[in-house]
């Protein structure tokens, strides 16, 4: 496994050249991925944040988010951010478990993302450095017991999803708010169309819990067929 710095420097090419749409949009799926957990939803939710001011939380939470990525875990600016982070979770009783999961979100939700829709595949090299980078934040906000590798954290994750996700009026309200940002950044599908496209960005559990719909066979088309041309135009512009 990388040391920090070399894991931050192949994140950091990761994150704004190699996978710079895909791994953004991974992390934003990620985030709402979350929303499943009702402990979490409760949370998120309370605040009124991200429900009434959805884009502006959001912005937010991925400037801090990129602002690690660029700079450093133990940059000042780093150092800054992570103070931030734990100043702000610190109003609410977050069990180490709710905790870890969301590490496991921004961890390998992006990864899985790019596996599937970007112009290539991460190597398991580039996995083993996001890994290690959120080992290091982990280890800088307090986190324990965090899976040693991130295919040992994937296991926990399922499982973690397997025992904890549940339908809530929060995590509704939450996806409700998020899903228009996701549509969005889906190539090729307008109008009407948008937030069911959202919606087939989801695994069938994520969806249950949000109550949301099976989007129809056409939108579901429509969105891997833009997703696969988005990925060919990728793999063109790099060759």
């Amino acid at each position: 496994m990388s040391a920090l710095p070399e894991a931050e420097e192949t994140y950091r090419r990761m994150a704004y050249d190699t996978f710079a749409r895909d791994l953004k949009l991974g992390f934003n799926l990620g985030f709402c991925r979350t929303f499943a957990v009702p402990e979490i939803a409760r949370v998120l939710a309370a605040t009124g944040r991200m429900t009434q001011h959805t884009r502006v939380r959001a912005k937010a939470t991925g400037a801090m988010m990129y602002g690690l990525f660029e700079h450093g875990l133990d940059s000042e600016h780093g150092t800054e951010t992570i103070a931030a982070l734990d100043r702000l979770h610190a109003p609410y009783a977050i069990g180490d478990d709710a905790f870890r999961y969301v590490l496991a979100c921004f961890d390998l939700a992006p990864m899985r993302w790019c596996a599937d829709h970007a112009w290539r595949a991460p190597t398991d090299a580039e996995r083993a450095a996001s890994h290690t980078l959120y080992l290091g934040l982990a280890d800088r906000m307090g986190i324990p017991e965090v899976p040693a590798t991130w295919r040992e954290f994937e296991a926990w994750m399922t499982d973690y999803e397997r025992a904890h996700f549940a339908a809530t009026p929060e995590g509704r309200a939450l996806w409700q708010a998020t899903r228009g940002m996701l549509a969005d950044r889906v190539p090729g599908v307008l109008g009407p169309l948008a937030g069911a496209a959202a919606d087939s960005l989801l695994d069938d559990r994520a969806r249950q819990a949000f109550g949301a719909r099976r989007p129809p066979a056409l939108v579901r088309g429509a969105t891997r067929a833009a997703l696969r041309t988005r990925a060919w135009r990728g793999r063109r512009a790099r060759t």
